[in-house]
């Protein structure tokens, strides 16, 4: 275990408990290991099994199925995106606020972020979504995030649906404090593992229903942030949290197939869930302090 991953990528401590065996795989879009639960800090995540690390792409994770093209194109997904960015505040008054988006897919909020009016780049590890980026004319370069040099260069740093996939969330969201200005704001989407549905998931498994837990944490996340972890990792890489969002589930953007009758239920516990900000999606609105 030790070679594999033997620290919280949060608080650095060696001492966690294995939650959940996800070793065998059950889809091509699995990264195999063992979900554990850090015992001096909030953070669960995912002892990789493979001694190679994370593949470098998922099978359909770009957009080269009916199901991605959906979750990263569709007009559900801009809506989002337009709804996240209509809301950056800043810390003084920009008249072409520069942003940069991390892990941008094919650069759908790059267009969305264009017509709000920034001067918007974005960074993909993945060449084919590069390709078709920089063909609609989208500013787009292929590299990892771990080797973006930027400093005090950006007005917003935007991460959608990327820090959950990362075996180093530390290390990605200090990358964007030092890409953004002094005052600058962060932007983070990613599931919340505190939700209803994720609740009723692990009381299932307890009674012997594998099923929803391995599409909960088999898939291809590594991190499983809730809205505990996730301001706590901010704080780490050294934000202030400004104004955190919640969503439910939206059975218009599927980021996997899921049937008729799991999304009746899905729907169903997400609405239960509601009231008490027990719901999957979250939204986190961070700034980089003005003097750092």
């Amino acid at each position: 275990m030790s070679e594999r991953q033997p620290m919280c990528p949060l608080c650095g401590s060696a001492k966690y408990e294995v939650v959940y065996d996800l070793t065998t795989v059950h889809s091509p879009e699995d990264v195999p290991g063992a979900v554990v639960r850090c015992r001096a800090c909030p953070m669960w995540f995912k002892l990789l099994a493979a001694s190679n690390g994370l593949p470098t792409a998922y099978p359909g994770e770009y957009g080269g199925d009916e199901i991605a093209a959906t979750y990263l194109l569709s007009g559900a997904a801009r809506a989002l995106f337009r709804e996240a960015l209509a809301t950056v505040e800043f810390a003084a008054p920009v008249a072409t606020p520069r942003l940069l988006d991390i892990g941008a897919a094919q650069g759908a909020l790059l267009e969305e972020a264009a017509r709000l009016g920034f001067d918007a780049e974005g960074v993909d590890h993945c060449e084919d979504n590069v390709r078709r980026a920089c063909a609609k004319g989208l500013n787009m370069r292929c590299t990892a995030a771990e080797d973006l040099s930027y400093q005090d260069a950006f007005d917003v740093v935007t991460l959608m649906d990327i820090i959950e996939h990362v075996p180093n969330p530390l290390g990605l969201l200090t990358t964007a404090h030092r890409a953004l200005k002094p005052g600058g704001e962060l932007v983070v989407y990613t599931p919340n593992h505190r939700a209803a549905v994720v609740m009723l998931a692990k009381l299932l498994h307890g009674c012997g229903v594998r099923y929803p837990i391995r599409e909960i944490f088999g898939r291809n996340h590594v991190c499983f942030f809730d809205d505990r972890s996730l301001p706590f990792a901010l704080h780490k890489a050294g934000f202030e949290v400004r104004r955190r969002r919640q969503f439910r589930y939206d059975p218009s953007r599927p980021g996997q197939y899921v049937s008729p009758l799991n999304l009746v239920a899905v729907s169903a516990v997400e609405w239960l869930g509601q009231p008490f900000q027990r719901v999957f999606r979250m939204l986190m609105y961070a700034r980089k302090p003005p003097c750092a």
